[in-house]
């Protein structure tokens, strides 16, 4: 049962291998962002995946989303994102999503705008709507958002095969498909729901490294945001043994003493990191990023010697 103002974890899909078609789905673009539920009323809160509230972090969706939603009250599902060259960016979001500070929000709010894309709606001036089939909310949600910068209704096509590849010619993170027929299961995952996941390419900067002996283990990555080093997790797999020779000794002529790293937390204490200046790049194939903006499943695809 739905409540206004009363946080609860989402409704979750299944991870599906490959893209299909099927008259019973509906197949939307799965963006790279983070999971939001707004509920808006005489005033509008934000709440997480996690149930944390997030409406210091996004105040100008709040705000647009009440003006939107005037004199009604509403629970939205969907995603914040921000944009960097045409692309979801969810490393430059993080530095929205953690910021606590109110003058730091402000400051960000110009550096970083976003946009909340929703794909559901959960309650409509006090009805409870999940157990309505997911193509009857799909339609309530589309009459009922407007226009409005920062706030768009995601589409839902026909076909899973061809959005598919359209999202991965952009390079996007995938696409959710959804039973036509579906309710609304709060909390659960549930195989109504399908994500097929689009393995994407990104350039890193090696920071640090893992050895045994003379051979590289893992790989300490991050990308620069502004003036930041921003650490996005590690990944040895994809290199092959010669690799892992050469790469070791070319990075011991680049330590230095300190972890070049801005948001790393400490390593663990069996750990000992041998930190570089990160000036190598290499180029990495992953699934997506976790909560806390690390690569998932990353391999190594390359290494371009010629960064340095």
């Amino acid at each position: 049962m739905i409540e206004l103002y009363s946080p609860f974890y989402p409704m979750e899909p299944e991870i599906f291998p490959r893209p299909f078609d099927d008259p019973d789905f509906g197949f939307q673009v799965k963006w790279d962002g983070t999971r939001i539920l707004a509920h808006v009323g005489g005033e509008v809160k934000l709440f997480n995946r996690k149930r944390n509230p997030k409406t210091l972090q996004y105040p100008e969706i709040a705000e647009r989303l009440a003006g939107a939603f005037k004199g009604r009250s509403a629970v939205l599902d969907g995603e914040i994102i921000t944009l960097s060259d045409g692309k979801p960016s969810f490393q430059r979001l993080m530095r929205r999503d953690r910021a606590s500070d109110p003058a730091a929000v402000k400051f960000l709010m110009e550096k970083i705008p976003v946009t909340y894309v929703v794909f559901d709606i959960l309650l409509l001036d006090g009805k409870d709507l999940t157990e309505l089939a997911f193509e009857e909310r799909d339609g309530i949600l589309r009459s009922l958002i407007p226009p409005i910068d920062s706030i768009v209704a995601v589409d839902t096509f026909a076909t899973g095969t061809t959005l598919f590849n359209a999202v991965k010619q952009h390079g996007l993170e995938g696409i959710v498909a959804k039973k036509l027929d579906s309710r609304y299961e709060i909390g659960k995952k549930s195989n109504k729901w399908l994500k097929i996941k689009n393995r994407r390419l990104m350039d890193a900067l090696i920071g640090g490294y893992l050895a045994e002996g003379r051979e590289i283990r893992s790989l300490l990555l991050g990308i620069f945001q502004d003036e930041d080093f921003i650490y996005i997790g590690r990944a040895g797999s994809g290199l092959k043994t010669r690799e892992r020779r050469e790469l070791c000794d070319y990075l011991s002529k680049l330590q230095v003493a300190d972890c070049p790293f801005k948001n790393m937390s400490p390593p663990a204490v069996k750990e000992k990191p041998c930190w570089v200046e990160p000036q190598l790049e290499v180029q990495v194939e992953y699934l997506d990023f976790t909560d806390e903006g690390c690569l998932r499943h990353p391999v190594i695809k390359g290494i371009n010697w010629k960064s340095y």
